[in-house]
């Protein structure tokens, strides 16, 4: 997708559903995946003193996944009207609107815990795209930091296709590294990229001292990306 496409796609009238369409429906895992992300993000942060959240979107997981108070935390997302909705959720933190492709100086080594969710990566026009946003993330990290990317695996999407498991309005590629999703009320997240696991997880191995993936529940077609120990 374009970020003129991103733009239209996330606007103000569809950030008002977006929690209770995509977080807190048990419908197609989804309520899982938001409780897995929650523990996971809390035992990341726990003994951490920064977080920051890329494509952070509504601020819920700033919000409501901080392993302690004292947290630093920081959120970054393209869409305008996200960003009003991350603000208010989390008044305490730095909320910037912008491009995740962008250089941000004041946000390099700055973060023990970087996250980007639900996907995000998946909404670039190609694979290098991708593999800048992965550079960007470690940049941003803090020396021997970490990195967490929830990832979209084709052969999950393959899986769950056959068994009818996946969310209605999902059509797959061949291969099923590209992918659109039709929502009933029109919107539509046109050729999404769903890279092989290898080759994600190739971007990443350079940058860190250990990268380790972990299972979603199912029907998830998700597995989680830990990368630890940025170089």
């Amino acid at each position: 997708m374009t970020p003129e496409q991103v733009l239209d796609t996330y606007d103000e009238e569809y950030v008002r559903g977006y929690e209770e369409k995509f977080l807190f429906t048990p419908d197609h895992g989804f309520l899982d995946k938001t409780r897995l992300e929650l523990m996971t993000l809390r035992l990341l942060t726990l003994g951490a003193e920064s977080w920051l959240d890329v494509a952070c979107g509504t601020g819920y997981f700033l919000r409501n996944a901080r392993g302690h108070e004292a947290l630093r935390c920081a959120g970054l997302d393209l869409s305008p009207a996200m960003v009003a909705a991350a603000r208010h959720a989390n008044p305490d933190a730095q909320i910037l609107q912008g491009d995740f492709l962008a250089a941000y100086p004041e946000l390099e080594g700055r973060w023990e815990v970087v996250s980007s969710l639900w996907g995000a990566y998946g909404l670039q026009p190609s694979f290098e795209h991708i593999a800048r946003l992965v550079e960007n993330l470690a940049r941003w990290a803090s020396p021997g930091g970490t990195v967490l990317m929830p990832l979209f695996d084709p052969q999950l999407f393959l899986l769950y296709r056959e068994r009818g498991q996946l969310a209605p309005g999902i059509l797959l590629s061949e291969d099923a590294t590209r992918w659109s999703f039709h929502e009933p009320e029109g919107k539509v997240h046109q050729d999404m990229l769903a890279p092989s696991l290898d080759s994600m997880r190739a971007l990443f191995e350079p940058l860190f001292e250990s990268v380790t993936l972990f299972p979603y529940p199912e029907p998830m077609p998700m597995v989680g990306l830990l990368a630890q120990g940025r170089r």
